[in-house]
């Protein structure tokens, strides 16, 4: 089975028999007996604090359409200058969420924070103390739900389990953790969501539009060698989904649950996925990542090792499942770049070429 995919497609993240280099003690869906969930139908007053950019900017705005479709009421406070960023993707899309209320400024200036009785209030802009403290101090002793959206990057990766689970190490590097041990130390009802790569509409940043890009240009698609190395990619409606499934959910107070597909996609499978919904073929040409040459930012776009977890937790907890996978997604994700005029655009490749270069 992982030889098959490893030839190209996807695999479910349940229990597999693995041929190296998949790690031979990774775990993936580990079956989890634990707290059975009631969700209350309930209509909750919510604030979501959004980031400016970055892969996280548009969780805000589909977390914001499933919470109103769920009949809470929701307020954004948008960080940026609502001038240079209305215009954008997710931010132009704003108009379209009726019934919310939009206000820019930034989370970390107690000023900018609405007035107002909130019961839930997602920080999905706050990478550090700096960023989220004066919120986190704003809303401490008066909320009844407050969900920190972090990141799975905050993982200490041990070289042996390649699906990172709950209560995995952390990095105390990370700007995430003391911000976690805060909303701990301080008695906040807190729940912990750490997102893994997200595509879908509106993005601020580059999923498999990277591949994309060279593909339907006819170029050679540079993948860090072996090209087998395992990522799980999430649509953002099924990460929104899960955000949503906290207001009214006092079992999900005191939790971490990581946010992700249940099915996981090898470099060379998302290049060949992505080709066959093109119509047309691709050459994949693998470089040693530790030889190129390239600067911060350069090159590809995700990790070059293994970066996948568990979702079980979440599916027992909340009631959760995703209802996309990438396979099923990609020929709309085609359609949508080449309609996009982004095939247009003069692309710089001279980062390809430094890993070409090093072509193995």
């Amino acid at each position: 089975m992982a030889g098959s995919m490893l030839q190209g497609y996807q695999l479910r993240s349940g229990s597999f028999t693995s041929a190296q280099p998949v790690p031979s003690q990774a775990r993936l869906a580990v079956a989890r007996q634990g707290r059975s969930l009631c969700t209350q139908v309930r209509a909750d007053n919510v604030l979501i604090a959004n980031t400016k950019g970055g892969g996280h900017a548009f969780i805000g705005l589909h977390l914001a359409k499933q919470l109103l479709d769920n009949g809470h009421s929701v307020t954004i406070l948008n960080d940026g200058d609502e001038g240079k960023s209305k215009g954008k993707a997710p931010f132009s899309q704003y108009d379209s969420l009726q019934g919310a209320n939009v206000h820019w400024g930034s989370p970390s200036d107690s000023s900018a924070i609405p007035s107002g009785d909130f019961d839930v209030v997602y920080d999905n802009n706050g990478k550090d103390m700096e960023a989220c403290k004066p919120l986190i101090d704003a809303f401490k002793g008066k909320v009844s739900h407050y969900v920190f959206v972090a990141s799975a990057g905050a993982y200490v990766p041990d070289g042996i389990h390649a699906g990172l689970k709950e209560g995995d190490k952390r990095k105390e590097s990370a700007g995430h953790v003391p911000v976690e041990q805060y909303l701990q130390s301080e008695g906040l009802p807190y729940t912990f969501f750490q997102p893994l790569y997200i595509y879908g509409p509106h993005t601020a940043k580059d999923c498999e539009q990277w591949f994309l890009d060279r593909i339907l240009r006819d170029r050679p698609v540079p993948i860090p060698a072996p090209g087998n190395q395992l990522v799980a990619l999430s649509h953002v409606q099924d990460v929104a989904a899960m955000l949503a499934k906290v207001p009214g959910n006092k079992a999900a107070i005191g939790q971490h649950y990581n946010i992700c597909s249940d099915r996981c996609i090898s470099f060379d499978g998302i290049v060949r996925a992505a080709a066959s919904a093109a119509g047309q073929g691709a050459e994949i040409v693998h470089y040693n990542p530790k030889k190129a040459d390239l600067k911060k930012g350069e090159g590809f776009p995700f990790r070059t090792s293994h970066f996948f977890a568990q979702v079980e937790k979440a599916k027992a907890d909340l009631g959760w499942q995703p209802q996309h996978d990438f396979l099923s997604d990609i020929k709309q994700l085609v359609e949508e770049y080449k309609s996009s005029g982004r095939l247009d655009k003069q692309m710089d490749f001279s980062a390809d070429d430094k890993c070409i270069a090093c072509a193995q």
